[in-house]
């Protein structure tokens, strides 16, 4: 599932024996069957589609839509360990702009790659608790030329902030003698143990590839951690086709047409929200991307819109079922009490948090999946975005 009370899809499913999630195949649920628009609250959410939504129309809107877009050629750090799964910091960054940067590291570092014009980017972090943590980024600037002297001077910039009384040292990269990275020792608050850890610049066309890898391994580890990285995400951007710098407004805002189809947030939601993402941008949000990477590509699953609600679209009605009793499987398995199902809707299934309420029903070919503070509203989302799925083609 997708994590924010948790993180945003749980997305694991039942577990084997190894922690792996077992498969779940489209023929494993039964298909369910349509409930009629009259028989649901939705509230004050609307239940039809939106108009085509066309361009980003704002540069600025544009800046962020490409982003998102850059998400689904962004390499997991699950795709280097399969270990390292647990969120990190925030776990995702939509990076609109070199100042964003000062999410990931210290404010030199971000007001060096502002100075080389950055355009965007997209950053993913995740952890092996007590073993390894591993944030990958992907910046763009206005040409290669401009990336290559951002990742020099990020990489100087880097080195002015001592970590714990110690400056970063220069440090290579295995196999990867364009990487400029630093390394430092530092203990972790609360640990005895001291890590080892890296920052690393790379620049690939017109693009800087960033990781920093922290190791109880040593500096060997975590050198080896980002060169894995490098070797994956360059032929992973290389697929990538970003918008024109000097057309951001005219960057396509729902190429698929599914995100005019799911409840829109707000002017509050976060900005990696309001998209859709393909398989691979979908695991950055997901609370085990291993697992539910093996259950969407048992299942199909090849879109997934993250607005109000979540729309996970599978190959088949067969598919989506089982995507979403495998998100209900897992969430009901972490502790959680159970929660009232959506009114009229008898394939939905809603938990409780500490912190809210988490729903998910099969609707057609999709599966969908809403976190709220208040279970009222996660009926009510579930039952407008039911409604807008299926009633209306």
């Amino acid at each position: 599932m997708a994590s924010a009370l948790l993180l945003a899809g749980c997305g694991g499913g039942p577990q084997n024996a190894d922690g792996s999630a077992a498969a779940e195949s489209s023929s494993a649920a039964p298909k369910p069957s349509v409930v009629s628009p009259d028989q649901l609250d939705a509230g004050k959410y609307p239940t039809a589609p939106r108009p085509p939504l066309g361009n980003a129309g704002l540069p600025a809107t544009g800046v962020v839509v490409d982003a998102q877009h850059m998400a689904d050629y962004v390499v997991g750090p699950w795709d280097v360990d399969e270990a390292v799964i647990e969120p990190y910091l925030g776990g995702t960054f939509l990076l609109n702009s070199g100042k964003a940067l000062e999410q990931l590291g210290p404010p030199q570092i971000a007001a060096a790659a502002d100075q080389r014009g950055m355009v965007n980017g997209f950053a993913s972090a995740r952890q092996a608790p007590d073993k390894l943590v591993l944030v990958n980024a992907v910046m763009r600037f206005p040409d290669a030329e401009a990336a290559k002297a951002a990742s020099a001077d990020m990489n100087g910039a880097g080195t002015q902030q001592q970590i714990q009384g110690k400056a970063p040292t220069p440090t290579e990269i295995p196999d990867h003698p364009d990487a400029l990275a630093t390394t430092y020792p530092f203990t972790p608050h609360g640990s005895g143990k001291t890590w080892a850890a890296i920052r690393s610049f790379t620049p690939h066309g017109t693009y800087v590839l960033m990781q920093v890898a922290q190791s109880v391994d040593g500096v060997e580890a975590a050198a080896e951690a980002v060169a894995s990285a490098i070797d994956q995400q360059r032929p992973a951007i290389d697929e990538f086709t970003p918008g024109a710098i000097d057309a951001m407004a005219d960057v396509p805002l729902d190429p698929t047409g599914l995100l005019a189809r799911t409840v829109p947030g707000g002017p509050d939601t976060p900005t990696t929200k309001n998209a859709v993402y393909s398989l691979r941008g979908a695991l950055h949000f997901q609370s085990n991307p291993v697992g539910s990477k093996k259950l969407f590509t048992d299942n199909g699953v090849d879109a997934v819109a993250m607005a109000d609600a979540n729309v996970y679209q599978a190959k088949d009605e067969a598919a989506a079922a089982s995507v979403a009793d495998a998100f209900g499987v897992e969430v009901s398995t972490n502790g959680v009490e159970a929660a009232d199902p959506v009114p009229a809707l008898p394939d939905s299934r809603c938990l409780k948090f500490p912190a809210g309420f988490y729903c998910v029903a099969p609707a057609g070919r999709y599966a969908i999946e809403v976190q709220a503070k208040e279970l009222p509203d996660a009926h009510q989302r579930v039952a407008a975005q039911y409604v807008m799925l299926t009633a209306h083609g």
